[in-house]
């Protein structure tokens, strides 16, 4: 049952990267270049089909330069841009992160996944 729960959130988090990619007029191969990985690797977190970890989105967001935030949430329809001055139609511009409130969203996400994991394990346990 865990795994159903994984590929259900890596697929939406997948399209996430894949449509703020194409926002921002990158290639796959650009982003993959940028974190470290092959261009087939990366296209499968696209996919949903690699288990997608925080420190991946962390180094796509600062890569394609929005909130990590967006990258995990359901609606990408407006994004918040780091460190751009330049309005554009459709975008919430956000003019740099402060470390601090990084470090606190991070955390929270972590705790989150944690949280999430434990309750797949708690509920896999009571069908059994």
């Amino acid at each position: 049952m865990e795994q159903e729960f994984t590929v259900l959130e890596n697929k939406m988090v997948g399209r996430n990267l894949y449509k703020i990619r194409k926002i921002r007029e990158k290639k796959a191969a650009d982003v993959a270049e940028h974190i470290g990985i092959t261009e087939a690797a990366y296209t499968k977190y696209e996919r949903g089909e690699s288990k997608i970890t925080i420190d991946l989105i962390q180094k796509v967001a600062e890569y394609l330069k929005v909130d990590p935030i967006n990258l995990i949430t359901a609606s990408t329809g407006h994004f918040i841009e780091i460190g751009s001055n330049s309005p554009a139609a459709g975008i919430n511009n956000y003019n740099g992160v402060d470390e601090k409130l990084m470090a606190l969203m991070t955390k929270m996400i972590e705790n989150q996944m944690a949280m999430n994991e434990k309750i797949m394990r708690l509920l896999e346990k009571l069908n059994q």
